[in-house]
């Protein structure tokens, strides 16, 4: 499947949160990554996310959502690592990770890999990178990555081979990094030879220098595997409605040009400097312009033999100063449409869609939409009559998302968006109505103003400054500086002699005529970075329009999830009116360049598949409905016998503890659990003294503690977490004081326990037997989840995070997971090879052999990305087998999960309701020929449910598709915490709770001078955490 928006990575585009487990999910990661929010839901997983005992991790890029279905979940969203850190003293000093790498890089002069379960103090988290000990001279043999018809086969030459030697390491000691091999073709063309043939052989030989991170194989291919039909999977078919618009394009070529437009700056104006010139030298052409470096004319511009034209263009600045520009335009040849057809026609692969010709479709259809729109990214908006107040400044605008979509045929995909702008008004009002700050007193000694300066950092502002009918001078924010009164600066005269020292209050009063309201109000620096361009902020305005990539915060995040989740009727009619004002089908500038648009919505085939039977204990097993099961107690419940209960800085008064006690006591029994009366309770503890209070539990010999934290405390969850798991090595769960203050009950407290369980090794429920899909029948069996969140745009020297989660259990419930930091903004994994090492190995120690079977859930990836993941993490992943074992090799199913797109599914469309829970869409939207498939596996409880897309780059079992789709949705069902169906698999939504861990454990930490390019950092969790459980961060 082609579309036109390609999301390189999750900061950038929109992300739409409807009724999926990313509804908070979603809107979190859009608002750390600065980018949209397009109608969230309220899903099994957000329900009640007020309620929750700890935060649910926000994605930047992506974080799971917070379950509000009376859950009292704690943000405890978590990743794990290794190292060990055992014994009885009590480290009194402690060094941030980037210390402990930057130490730990130093002190080695031979590059070694620290093995997975090395020890590391008490205090200290444990690092280890990427370095490599090889045997030399030592010669391996090992099957290539895959195979057979139909699957992702891998071709490299072998003269590349040759002349770069590939290094391994054989496997003779755990700390052995991975090895690189190349595949050597041969003879065989790897086609037509049936399944599980044998396509190439492919040899390996040891180097002495140490590979790097996985690198990619020189001259390697790989092919997206082609669907399998069959499998006999229980469905019942149905059609559905979707927001896609039929298309039709002709086979026509549009001349392309490139554009240079100099100066360059600032961007704002390129569109009107473009117009302008457009209107001197053609003006009677219809051009589409991308506001970038590119238009597209249907005739050619000029006739002559020149390569290049220029137009000097002279236009006036929002402050009706002159600026000269020079537009040049270059003919750069012809854009075929035919290649689109074709390419249909065709059925032609992921990996080589005609994305100039797709481009051109994408640059017509926003260039004839929405002129009178704000446009941020792909989406425009405009301000609504009555918008939502956001709180902190902004308000919520409502806008609209468009893009090309070509599969079998062509479709416009229509989606409605939302997104926060600053409102246009006065930066005093801005002051005192929404940051609740005093104007009368210097902004910097009040509380609160650091609100105020996250605010105005970058923003664009107008003086207003001459009456009404001046034009007003427009700046850009920097910072807060002294109020006017105390604010001095030398006045010069025409020649630019100093003729005297003035304050900023007497300038504006003296020569400019305006009286100072606020004269101990602070002043604000606007413009340029090397001039000294003082306001007093009283005379600022907010300019209209704003799209800025900022982060929000919690109360607005809320407001914006709440306010943007809409029923699904409403959704449709929204886009309806969109679809209308619009007027697709009529629209002249489509007409001119050969498009055809339909102003109905497609309905496509689809089916419904059959819930799972879910164990849960006792010789019993129910089936959900409409997603949902109860589960009064647990398949294999774990014993609480040994664990506290304390709260850290929180109102006595307000909080019952000794209630949250009992009832934790008397619901874990209910529940099946052994609950013992806890050995220590302690409801006054500072922040101060919770270390030697944890450190004094864990000399009585307490495995677990229940802690309620403050809500004034923005950063407690994470120094908790950091101390408990890095420092003392004991488990724990966190509880809101206002979760325990306002909603403890019986519910909440059944909820908190599913975690609980869960951290404690115990079994929520399970697959029923009779419900285990054939691919997982025969055992021997991980599930892995991997996934990157990345800091927000305005965080650039915060790093990525990357996490990859598996199963090492028969039954897929029980996870190790493995925590990366590494460069940011880098999709790719680059330690992945050896956290798959890793996972193997606990998986072999558990089980007593390696898996069989492999399955990959691989959030997070564009399709402009698929390439890149093929040559990097699925070979690391057959690397890191390797290392175990060089002469088998496990059968792959490697599916890229994709959250972050606009197709919405309907039941009907005179009155659209949410489509079923399993209800999966498989055709006609989707790659006619590749194994991708869109499934909504969860029932939304608030907004329009958002499917996840799944898309296969492997399958070296040649599993049908049916069955592909089934394993999916039924992993769904294993989430331990809450008892039903969520958005996506479960080792995709740890990954994301990894991601979230790893924040916390990484809190405070700084990066600046770490190359995490070469050398990523992994994060490793105290050995005594592992030796309780590997399911700590749930």
């Amino acid at each position: 499947m082609v579309r036109g928006s390609k999301n390189k990575n999750k900061q950038k585009g929109p992300v739409s949160g409807e009724g999926d487990s990313s509804t908070a999910e979603a809107a979190q990661s859009q608002a750390q990554s600065g980018s949209t929010i397009q109608t969230p839901v309220e899903t099994p997983e957000t329900k009640g996310a007020d309620k929750a005992v700890e935060k649910e991790p926000p994605k930047v890029e992506s974080v799971p959502a917070q379950q509000k279905q009376e859950i009292v979940q704690e943000e405890e969203d978590g990743g794990l690592g290794l190292g060990k850190g055992g014994g009885k003293k009590r480290p009194r000093k402690k060094k941030s990770m980037a210390a402990a790498a930057a130490a730990s890089a130093g002190a080695a002069t031979t590059p070694t890999a620290v093995p997975a379960d090395a020890s590391t103090s008490a205090h200290q988290p444990h690092v280890q990178q990427s370095d490599t000990i090889t045997r030399p001279d030592e010669k391996v043999a090992f099957p290539p990555p895959g195979v057979g018809r139909a699957r992702g086969s891998w071709a490299a030459s072998s003269r590349a081979a040759q002349q770069n030697p590939p290094a391994f390491a054989p496997q003779q000691a755990e700390q052995a990094t991975p090895p690189a091999f190349v595949p050597q073709a041969s003879s065989s063309s790897g086609r037509g030879q049936g399944r599980g043939s044998a396509a190439f052989e492919q040899k390996a030989q040891v180097v002495g220098a140490p590979p790097g991170p996985t690198p990619k194989a020189s001259g390697s291919r790989f092919e997206i595997p082609a669907k399998i039909p069959g499998g006999v999977v229980p469905a019942m078919k149905t059609r559905v409605v979707c927001n896609y618009l039929e298309m039709k394009i002709q086979p026509i070529k549009v001349n392309r040009y490139d554009v240079l437009i100099s100066p360059d700056r600032p961007k704002k104006l390129l569109r009107k400097v473009f117009t302008q010139a457009k209107m001197l030298k053609f003006p009677k052409h219809v051009v589409a312009f991308d506001q970038r470096k590119n238009c597209y004319s249907l005739v050619p511009l000029w006739t002559s033999s020149d390569e290049r034209c220029s137009i000097k263009v002279q236009i006036l600045d929002d402050n009706d100063a002159k600026m000269d520009f020079e537009v040049s335009l270059k003919n750069t040849g012809v854009v075929d449409m035919g290649t689109i057809i074709n390419h249909m026609k065709t059925h032609g692969t992921s990996l080589n869609s005609p994305m100039e010709a797709i481009q051109c479709v994408d640059v017509i259809l926003q260039q004839g939409t929405l002129e009178n729109y704000v446009r941020a990214g792909r989406q425009f908006f405009r301000r609504p009559r009555n918008p939502i107040d956001l709180s902190f400044g902004l308000e919520m605008w409502t806008g609209l998302f468009q893009s090309a979509v070509f599969t079998s045929q062509a479709f416009i995909n229509i989606d409605v968006a939302h997104k926060g702008f600053p409102r246009q008004q006065s930066l005093v009002d801005a002051v005192v109505n929404d940051f609740r700050l005093n104007p009368k007193q210097p902004l910097d000694r009040q509380r609160g103003v650091e609100m105020f300066n996250q605010f105005i950092k970058g923003l664009r502002v107008k003086a207003n400054i001459g009456g009404t009918g001046v034009k007003q001078r427009e700046f850009i924010c920097n910072s807060i500086v002294a109020p006017p009164n105390k604010l001095f600066f030398n006045l010069t005269d025409s020649e630019g002699k100093t003729t005297r020292e003035i304050s900023v209050l007497k300038y504006f009063e003296i020569e400019k005529k305006c009286r100072i309201r606020f004269p101990d109000l602070n002043c604000m620096w606007v413009g340029p970075k090397d001039k000294k361009i003082y306001y007093p902020l009283e005379l600022l305005e907010v300019s209209y329009g704003q799209a800025l990539n900022k982060q929000l915060n919690e109360k607005q995040l809320s407001t914006m999830v709440r306010e943007a989740a809409t029923p699904p009727s409403d959704r449709l009619q929204k886009i309806k009116d969109v679809i209308r004002d619009m007027n697709y089908s009529a629209n002249p500038f489509f007409k001119h360049f050969k498009l055809e648009i339909d102003n109905k919505f497609f309905q496509v085939d689809a089916k419904v598949l059959e819930a799972p039977k879910i164990d849960i204990g006792t010789g019993r097993s129910v089936e959900p409905r409409r997603g949902v099961w109860q589960a009064n107690r647990f398949l294999r419940p774990s014993a609480l016998e040994s664990w506290g209960f304390i709260a850290v800085e929180v109102d006595p008064n307000s909080c019952n503890c000794d209630n949250v006690i009992q009832l934790i006591m008397r619901v874990g029994r209910q529940m099946g659990m052994a609950v013992a009366a806890p050995a220590l309770t302690k409801f006054n503890v500072t922040q101060c003294e919770l270390r030697n209070v944890l450190l004094d539990a864990q000399d009585k010999r307490l495995n677990f503690m229940f802690i309620v934290i403050s809500g004034r405390d923005k950063d407690a969850y994470h120094k908790i977490k950091r101390k408990a798991e890095l420092e003392v090595g004991i488990l724990t769960q966190c509880i809101k004081e206002m979760t325990v203050s306002r909603r403890m009950n019986e519910q909440t407290v059944r909820n908190i326990l599913l975690k609980v369980n869960s951290k404690l090794m115990g079994i929520n429920q399970a697959l029923d037997s009779r419900s285990m899909p054939q691919c997982i029948k025969s055992g021997d069996v991980m599930v892995v989840g991997a996934d990157v969140t990345h800091p927000s745009p305005d965080q650039m020297s915060v790093p990525s995070i990357a996490a990859v989660t598996a199963s090492i259990d028969p039954k897929c419930f029980i996870y190790h997971i493995e925590m990366s930091i590494q460069t940011p903004k880098h999709e790719i994994i680059v330690d992945f090879e050896n956290m798959m090492f890793d996972h193997l190995r606990i998986y072999k120690n558990r089980q007593k052999c390696l898996p069989k079977k492999i399955f990959v859930f691989r959030d997070g990836v564009s399709e402009g990305q698929f390439a890149q993941v093929m040559n990097s993490e699925l070979v690391a992943v057959h690397r890191a087998y390797a290392r175990h074992d060089r002469v088998n090799k496990p059968e792959i199913l490697f599916l890229l999960v994709q959250k972050r797109h606009h197709t919405r599914f309907f039941m009907g469309e005179q009155n659209p309701q949410n489509v079923e829970p399993g209800t999966v869409v498989d055709t006609h939207i989707v790659h006619p020929k590749e194994l991708d498939f869109y499934l909504v596996s969860h029932q939304a409880i608030k907004g329009t449910a958002r499917p996840t897309r799944y898309h296969a780059v492997c399958n070296d079992g040649n599993i049908p598709a049916n069955e592909v789709e089934q394993l999916t949705y039924y992993l769904c069902h294993l989430y331990s915490r809450c008892s039903r169906s969520v958005s996506y698999p479960t080792p995709t939504y740890y990954a994301h709770l990894a991601c979230f861990r790893a924040k916390s454990l990484t809190f405070g930490d700084r990066y600046e001078n770490v190359d995490l390019d070469k050398k990523p950092i992994r994060l490793r969790v105290l050995d005594r955490m592992l030796e309780c459980s590997r399911m700590f961060f749930v």
